[in-house]
């Protein structure tokens, strides 16, 4: 068994906006169908939902890299990025016209089905899980395929001004994330 789960996915006709590309929150069905295939390739019966042991999304993270089109393959690499006591973390790649599309994480949860609180994980979950945890793979080096030199560089210069003209940051100030975060 591979510890990066591929899985073809489809994309529906009805998955795409007026955009004509895949709608933003179609692509957080995708990414729950390739969870949903590669849990079931790596824990066989033990992956599959069931009421008595559920296992929760706590949270997810998804960068949008580029457009999703209907139509040419879409193909999810999955793996296990993180194992905790009650919970684990699955890494997602979307991947379109031989590139990353999209990149996401959902972070689940064994709870007990009478309290709704964390459990440990069985530990025959736990024990196929251990061997499957991979680092995470590098990012896409160039998420612009056709990049305009003059752009680029006139866009260097105004950040470089605008970081010029702002106040040094404070205890506790950040970069803004550049991905969407959505808890359920």
């Amino acid at each position: 068994m591979s510890a990066v789960h591929r899985t073809v996915l489809p994309v529906r006709w009805s998955d795409q906006d007026l955009n004509r590309h895949v709608n933003n929150a179609r692509v957080v069905t995708l990414i729950e169908e390739a969870r949903l295939s590669a849990v079931a390739a790596w824990l066989g019966e033990d992956g599959v939902p069931d009421p008595a042991r559920p296992r929760v999304v706590v949270s997810l993270s998804l960068d949008y890299l580029r457009p999703i089109d209907h139509g040419p393959e879409l193909t999810a690499h999955v793996w296990v990025a993180r194992l905790g006591r009650s919970s684990y973390t699955v890494a997602y790649e979307l991947h379109q016209h031989g590139r990353a599309a999209a990149r996401a994480r959902t972070v689940l949860v064994q709870t007990d089905p009478a309290t709704g609180r964390s459990v440990p994980l069985p530990e025959g979950v736990r024990t196929v899980l251990e061997g499957l945890v991979v680092p995470d793979p590098d990012p896409d080096p160039d998420p612009d395929p056709d990049p305009d030199p003059d752009a680029e560089q006139d866009s260097e210069q105004r950040a470089g001004a605008a970081r010029a003209s702002e106040p040094a940051p404070g205890p506790g100030s950040g970069p803004a994330p550049d991905s969407v975060t959505a808890r359920a």
